[in-house]
């Protein structure tokens, strides 16, 4: 199977989130295009490509535009073939649980207003990239994070991403392809 990955990201966690995933299918014998929503043509043709896995990071309350627009401009066929789509956002690990619940919800919302239907949806924690951050960001994150019990060593970047539920997910994508092929060919 060849397997579109595509993300949209700010600082980065969500293209190592896909680099990881893209990985794991490779493993698994399939090949993988992966890229950034900004490195795909208006003409980009989805044909070529068994199934599709969409991730974007949240940044106040939105993901990057570019990523609704790949989703709006090829939502009919994400609708047929075989697809999954992840959040990464820092308040899925929040102590509060209506953060949390606020931060699946993201997902959610996301593919109800695109009308789009993925087989699988998750959420995962980023990163806290103080190293890339202007004054203000930097200073802002630290009182999030310290309020939430994380690192506010400013001097370097704090990853946050659970790799095993990542990998999870995955292989939970994978089967649900291979479910999916199955039903098609019976």
């Amino acid at each position: 199977m060849h397997i579109l990955m595509v993300y949209g990201t700010k600082e980065g966690q969500t293209a190592t989130i896909i680099e990881r995933m893209a990985q794991i299918v490779r493993n698994q014998g399939h090949q993988v295009t992966a890229c950034s929503v900004k490195e795909i043509p208006a003409a980009f043709a989805t044909d070529t490509f068994d199934a599709a896995m969409v991730g974007g990071s949240i940044h106040m309350g939105a993901y990057p535009p570019q990523l609704r627009t790949f989703v709006t401009r090829h939502r009919d066929w994400l609708n047929t073939a075989p697809s999954g789509f992840f959040t990464v956002c820092m308040a899925i690990q929040s102590k509060n649980a209506a953060e949390r619940d606020a931060a699946k919800a993201y997902g959610s919302r996301f593919v109800e207003v695109a009308q789009w239907h993925p087989q699988l949806i998750e959420t995962f924690a980023g990163a806290v990239k103080y190293t890339q951050y202007n004054f203000i960001t930097r200073y802002i994150m630290k009182r999030i994070t310290k309020r939430e019990g994380g690192s506010t060593d400013t001097a370097r970047d704090h990853e946050y991403t659970d790799w095993d539920a990542v990998a999870r997910f995955t292989r939970q994508f994978l089967e649900t392809i291979t479910q999916m092929e199955e039903a098609r060919t019976k």
